[in-house]
């Protein structure tokens, strides 16, 4: 079963429990199933980047990817902004490169080395279980090998309901959700940035590759 197909029903089992325990009758309008979303953890679950990566990997034809931005990001109908500490360059470029960095379903964005072409970059969307085609990058002033990692080497991508439960539970913040989650080298380690966001503030978390907490900053 696939990503989406378990969050959607996830979420919808949750209407439905809703529904049922308050007696409603009818549809559930657009604020109160985005609040049910975010209570679910916004659809941000390690099945997301798994399957975007099984997709890239038989895309691509090779198991051996590395990545200079992995974003997932929770559906936001509103607007959407990633707050960072000490943000990297490749991060800035990526974030600024243009469009929209979430939807109304859950996405992953891979910005991604390409294979054949190792000093090029290619952004790949993930959503609805739909690899897109890639969308060029332009140059990178930057050292590709000092800002890119092997995909195959963040154990923290398989724990992502994990972080994500982490996150909320050390923001500090009431009626907290995760926005987003951005996985980036720093230097000579790759880290996993989360974004918690509520009424009152944004409180910013960084974890290692293998999903260990860091540190924990109110924006």
């Amino acid at each position: 079963m696939t990503h989406y197909r378990r969050w959607r029903g996830s979420v919808l089992g949750l209407c439905v429990v809703t529904l049922t325990a308050t007696g409603c009758i009818g549809a559930v309008d657009r604020a109160d199933f985005e609040e049910l979303v975010q209570a679910r953890g916004g659809g941000l679950v390690t099945a997301l980047p798994g399957d975007a990566i099984g997709a890239l990997q038989r895309r691509l034809g090779t198991a051996d990817l590395e990545a200079s931005v992995i974003l997932l990001a929770a559906p936001n109908s509103s607007r959407f902004q990633f707050v960072m500490l000490d943000q990297p360059p490749q991060v800035t470029a990526a974030l600024n490169s243009g469009g929209a960095l979430s939807g109304r379903y859950p996405v992953a964005r891979l910005r991604i080395r390409v294979p054949q072409a190792p000093d090029q970059l290619d952004d790949y969307t993930f959503a609805l279980e739909t690899l897109s085609e890639p969308t060029p990058v332009q140059a990178f002033a930057g050292d590709l090998n000092g800002t890119t990692f092997a995909i195959d080497q963040v154990p923290a991508l398989r724990r992502v309901e994990e972080i994500v439960d982490t996150s909320v539970a050390h923001s500090g913040l009431d009626d907290a959700h995760v926005s987003a989650l951005l996985v980036h080298r720093s230097g000579r380690d790759v880290l996993v940035t989360v974004n918690v966001v509520a009424p009152r503030g944004v409180t910013v978390l960084q974890f290692d590759h293998a999903g260990t907490l860091l540190r924990v900053q109110r924006a």
